[in-house]
């Protein structure tokens, strides 16, 4: 059974939600409050997440963090339910603009596909290395921008820059401290634009392509002093 994390808050419109969903085959872990899940249980291994948009806006901040790193790991879909005529409108990350994918369709086509991973806090901590990045893989000195990570996890790392990127945008990154300082491919999984409250201006990433090597060198930082 293919299971999925919903999040919401309010439970008429998670029962929207769990109606469109294919009716077998699939089911979601509907979550509202990330503290309170992971007290009970952190193991479940899922496919992906469908986020209501809503819910994700009035989040508490310990929440909103658990979110972007989902976001990083698992195929996820944002929702928005129309309480007038009842209809879900959706927003597939990297699916580009303009696209409105069903939930059926977003399990079937990329939720099936993706091997299950346990639903848990990945680790983060306030790394800072030095990184260029361009929108071409071979990196090329004249079309590269140098910027620094505020933070990271395995499985992404959030990116310093006051540059207009959008979601789902896929990025080439060399990471200067590693060892194996090969491109590795990201894709932008959240923004946060300059002017945005009193906070550091960036966007969050999603390692794609990524070596072993590469992985257990971060494994390494994230696991230090």
């Amino acid at each position: 059974m293919l299971k999925l994390l919903l999040y919401t808050h309010d439970p008429e419109v998670q029962q929207h939600y769990l109606k469109a969903l294919p009716e077998e085959g699939a089911m979601a872990v509907v979550v509202s409050d990330f503290k309170e899940f992971f007290k009970e249980s952190n193991t479940i291994p899922c496919s992906g997440v469908l986020l209501d948009v809503v819910s994700s806006i009035r989040a508490s901040q310990f929440d909103r963090e658990v979110i972007q790193e989902l976001l990083e790991v698992y195929p996820s879909l944002r929702l928005r339910l129309d309480p007038a005529t009842g209809e879900i409108r959706t927003l597939m990350t990297g699916a580009g603009p303009g696209q409105n994918i069903s939930i059926r369709k977003f399990v079937e086509t990329y939720c099936s596909n993706f091997l299950p991973r346990c639903l848990r806090m990945c680790q983060r901590k306030p790394i800072h290395c030095n990184v260029i990045y361009s929108f071409h893989d071979q990196l090329a000195s004249e079309v590269v921008q140098r910027s620094v990570t505020m933070d990271m996890s395995i499985g992404g790392c959030f990116l310093m820059t006051t540059e207009a990127l959008e979601v789902g945008e896929r990025l080439w990154v060399r990471i200067i401290e590693l060892m194996d300082n090969s491109p590795i491919m990201v894709e932008v999984r959240w923004c946060r634009e300059w002017g945005q409250k009193m906070m550091v201006p960036g966007v969050g990433l999603h390692f794609s392509v990524i070596s072993d090597r590469q992985r257990e060198e971060i494994r390494t930082l994230l696991d230090g002093d």
